[in-house]
């Protein structure tokens, strides 16, 4: 069997659709983008100079392996493990005959699995106003199939189907409540396996709250519109600012088509000072050393959601207070990290964008 490349996403694990030739790729779960690392081969050493002529050997004698075949072959074998290393990760599933009975049951509000082997499983999702079902493990093969669409999985790793576009939906989805907001086809999923086995189960409606970002933050490209909103124009009764995981309102907007302003801001590369910062003490009251912050300014960019237009755009000077904590992962803590956003300034100058 051809080894498989199964990659997965470096923040939550989702296993990651590898469009041929990217570099970098956008998970479909959190939306974290995944740079990709390909590992290059060992190349072989080519051998030193040749030794003097040797004799032929006799016909019957098995021929002899020089020095350079040597190396050559042990070259190759390197070559081969670093392959099967890089392409085959640890963790991936080796296909096997399915056996037992064929049921569906969900294990949580996303996943499904079958009951008498739950390393056969598959999720749904929203990625990019897109839902979706990833099947984890199947035999390739399995026929699925829902309401009016079909086809065959064609991995036994992982297999992405891509259902329904629901983009025309999120225009109407409240802005208070789009974390809640659940979307998706209500129909039943039937699967059928290369052995014959079959098995339904209803599908579950997935949230979209990643592809209400994902899709506003497209607004930096050009016009951001909704199926069947309203036509409104230079209307700034509302600003919607997108933050990293996300969003908070200004103005009187219910519904997302009733946004008119979208809001992102990016902190800018040059640093412009340093500060030391003291008095840090870990758990156990021990003194932490002290912590260096990087003073860097925001830029706030406000765009016309309807036109792609840039409507204002400000640079924020830092917020040179030291913070109240020191985070760290595992007890590595870092000795410099950058100077927060000033988050009240830009906030207060969104506010006064709005026209009431």
């Amino acid at each position: 069997m051809s080894p498989v490349n199964v990659y997965h996403c470096q923040r939550c694990i989702a296993p990651l659709e590898v469009p041929p030739g990217s570099r970098t790729i956008v998970c479909r779960y959190c939306g974290t983008h995944n740079e990709l690392q390909r590992p290059e081969l060992q190349r072989a050493v080519p051998p030193g100079p040749r030794g003097p002529p040797v004799a032929a050997p006799r016909p019957a004698a098995a021929p002899k392996r020089t020095s350079a075949a040597i190396l050559l072959g042990v070259a190759i074998a390197i070559a081969m493990l670093v392959s099967i290393a890089v392409l085959a990760p640890r963790g991936a599933r080796v296909p096997r005959a399915f056996r037992g009975p064929l049921e569906l049951e969900w294990a949580n509000e996303r996943k499904f699995v079958v009951k008498s082997d739950e390393a056969l499983h598959g999720d749904v999702a929203i990625f990019e106003g897109t839902y979706q079902i990833t099947f984890h493990g199947f035999p390739a093969g399995t026929r699925w199939k829902v309401a009016e669409k079909s086809g065959r999985i064609e991995s036994d790793i992982y297999d992405i189907i891509k259902l329904d576009n629901v983009e025309g939906q999120l225009g109407r989805v409240p802005i208070a409540r789009y974390r809640e907001t659940l979307l998706g086809p209500k129909a039943k999923l039937e699967i059928e396996l290369p052995s014959g086995q079959t098995a339904s189960i209803e599908l579950r409606q997935a949230d979209a709250a990643m592809s209400v970002l994902s899709v506003l933050d497209r607004v930096k490209n050009g016009p951001v519109l909704f199926e069947g909103e309203p036509k409104q124009e230079n209307d700034r009764s509302s600003v919607l600012l997108l933050e990293t995981a996300s969003m908070k309102l200004f103005g009187q907007a219910v519904l997302l088509q009733d946004v008119d302003l979208v809001a992102m801001t990016r902190r800018l590369p040059e640093i412009k000072g340093r500060k030391t910062c003291t008095g840090y003490k870990d758990r156990a009251g021990e003194p932490l050393a002290d912590l260096t912050i990087r003073f860097k300014e925001t830029e706030a960019t406000v765009l016309d959601r309807r036109t792609g237009a840039v409507v204002q755009k400000k640079v924020f000077p830092p917020d040179e207070d030291c913070p109240m904590f020191r985070l760290s992962i595992d007890g590595d803590r870092e000795r410099e990290q950058d100077s927060y956003p000033p988050t009240r300034d830009i906030e207060s100058w969104l506010s006064s964008l709005v026209q009431r």
